[in-house]
C-alpha cells in the first residue's frame, strides 16, 4: 500500500474512502447554515442602512463572503485540527456579524423615525434642493434659551445665532456668529427690534430675518434648545474644548481651565452660556458658543466617532433638535466623511458692533432697552468672508485636484 493510500480514511470494509464535498455531521451542517443566514442578514443591511461608502461596502461583502467560503472548507476537511479552526472561525464570525448587524438596522430605525417625526420638521422653511457634498450650503443655528421640558412655557428666544458655511469640496466650514440682541428689521412686520425676539414668531421669521438683513439664501436650519446641545454632546461622548482664560461659571458648579477642557453635555452648555465672567460679557459668550460647536464639529472629522456613534448622535438629535435637513442629505455628508476621513478646516469669524439703546417692536414702546448696533463694515466683512469660502478661486480647485491624483 502507498503512502497516499495509508492517509486515506477507509470505511468498514477497509476501502479508502473519497474525501467528501460537504461535511457529512449535522453540527457541521447547521453551522455553516447558521454563519450563512448570518452573512445574509448582515449584507442586507449593509445595503438597506446605506450609510458605508460604495468601496467599502463591496470590500466587506468580498471579506464576508471569503470568510465564509473558507469556514466552509474547514468544515470538509479530514483534518480534525482544521475543523476545530473552522468551528471558532465559524463562531468568531457569526458574533461580529450579528453585532454589526444589530447595529445598522438600530441606526436604520433610528433614522426612519427621524425622517417620518423627528428630526425633520414641517415648522420652517422647505430646504433648498442642495447636492451637499458637491455644492456650498448655509446651515443656520437657532438656539432656544430653554429646557426640552419648558417648552411650551415660555417663549421662545432664539439667544445663539450662526450661519454654518460648508464648502464640501474644498472641505472648509465657517463659522459667523450674530450677537443676539443685534437690531434687525423684523421681516414680517417691518419694525426694529432684537433679532433673539424673532425665534417668539419662529423659525421662519429668524431665518428670513436674517436673510432680508444680509442678502445672502440660508439653504437649512437647523433649531435646538439646551436639552438638544447637552444630549448630543453626551452621545458623542463629551468633547475638548479649548478656553483662553480660566473662570467658574456664575450659573452652575462648573470650573474650566484655560487651555482644553475636556466637557460632558451639561459641563460644554454652561460653557456656552456663560456670560458674566468676562468684561465682554455677550462678546465673549459668541466666542465661547463657537468653540463648542468647533470642538464638536472637530470630534465628527478627526475620530471614529461619527461611526461608532452615529446611531446614539442621531437618537439624541431626533429628540430634541429640529432641521429641515432631509436623511438623505444627513447620510450623504456622512458617506462622503467616511470616504476620505479628511480633516476639515474650520475658521470662525463674527459681527461686530456697539451697544446702545433704542424702542423694540417685541416690547413696551414707553421705553429704550439695550440693543446691539451691528457695524456695517463689520457686516459687509463677514459677507466677504462667506463669498470666499462659497465661491474658491480656480487656483484653489486646481490645487484640490492635484492632491486627489497624488
Amino acid at each position: 500500500m502507498s503512502r497516499k493510500e495509508k492517509k486515506l480514511p477507509v470505511d468498514k470494509h477497509g476501502r479508502p474512502m473519497k474525501r467528501r464535498a460537504f461535511p457529512r455531521k449535522p453540527l457541521y451542517i447547521i453551522g455553516i447554515l447558521v454563519l450563512a443566514a448570518a452573512a445574509i442578514a448582515f449584507l442586507w443591511m449593509l445595503i438597506v442602512a446605506d450609510l458605508l461608502p460604495s468601496d467599502l461596502t463591496i470590500i466587506l461583502a468580498v471579506t464576508v463572503s471569503v470568510l465564509l467560503m473558507l469556514t466552509w472548507f474547514m468544515f470538509s476537511s479530514r483534518y480534525a485540527w482544521k475543523r476545530i479552526i473552522g468551528i471558532v472561525l465559524a463562531l468568531a464570525l457569526i458574533f461580529v456579524l450579528v453585532s454589526v448587524t444589530s447595529f445598522l438596522s438600530s441606526t436604520h430605525d433610528t433614522l426612519n423615525k427621524i425622517s417620518s417625526a423627528g428630526i425633520s420638521s414641517d415648522e420652517g422653511p422647505d430646504p433648498i434642493d442642495v447636492n451637499v457634498t458637491e455644492e456650498p450650503f448655509n446651515i443656520y443655528i437657532t438656539g432656544i434659551d430653554q429646557w426640552e421640558e419648558e417648552k411650551g412655557y415660555d417663549l421662545e428666544r432664539s439667544d445663539v445665532n450662526m450661519i454654518v458655511t460648508v464648502n464640501p469640496v474644498t472641505k472648509k466650514v465657517m463659522l459667523t456668529s450674530i450677537p443676539r440682541d443685534s437690531y434687525v428689521m423684523l421681516h414680517t412686520f417691518q419694525q426694529m427690534d432684537k433679532l433673539t425676539h424673532t425665534g417668539v414668531y419662529g423659525v421662519d421669521e429668524t431665518l428670513n430675518t436674517v436673510e432680508d438683513w444680509l442678502g445672502i439664501k440660508l439653504d437649512y436650519y437647523v433649531k435646538t434648545n439646551f436639552s438638544g446641545v447637552r444630549d448630543v454632546i453626551d452621545a458623542m461622548g463629551g468633547v475638548d474644548v479649548y478656553s483662553p482664560v480660566a473662570f467658574k461659571s456664575s450659573i452652575s458648579n462648573y470650573e474650566y481651565v484655560k487651555g482644553v477642557n475636556h466637557c460632558n453635555g451639561k459641563k460644554a452648555l454652561f460653557f456656552a452660556r456663560e456670560r458674566k465672567s468676562f468684561e465682554g460679557k455677550d462678546s465673549i459668550r459668541v466666542e465661547n458658543q463657537q468653540r463648542v460647536v468647533k470642538a464638536m464639529l472637530d470630534k465628527l472629522t478627526t475620530s471614529s466617532t461619527l461611526l461608532t456613534k452615529y446611531a446614539d448622535i442621531m437618537g439624541a438629535a431626533g429628540s430634541s433638535l429640529e432641521t429641515n435637513l432631509k436623511t438623505k442629505d444627513l447620510q450623504a455628508l456622512v458617506k462622503m466623511q467616511l470616504e476620505d476621513l479628511g480633516t476639515w478646516d474650520i475658521e470662525t469669524q463674527k459681527v461686530e458692533g456697539e451697544y446702545d439703546f433704542d424702542y423694540v417692536a417685541s416690547l413696551t414702546q414707553s421705553q429704550k432697552f439695550q440693543v446691539y448696533r451691528p457695524s456695517s463694515e463689520s457686516v459687509a466683512a463677514i459677507l466677504a468672508k462667506i463669498e470666499e469660502v462659497s465661491n474658491p478661486t480656480e487656483e484653489e480647485l486646481a490645487q484640490i485636484e492635484e492632491e486627489k491624483k497624488k
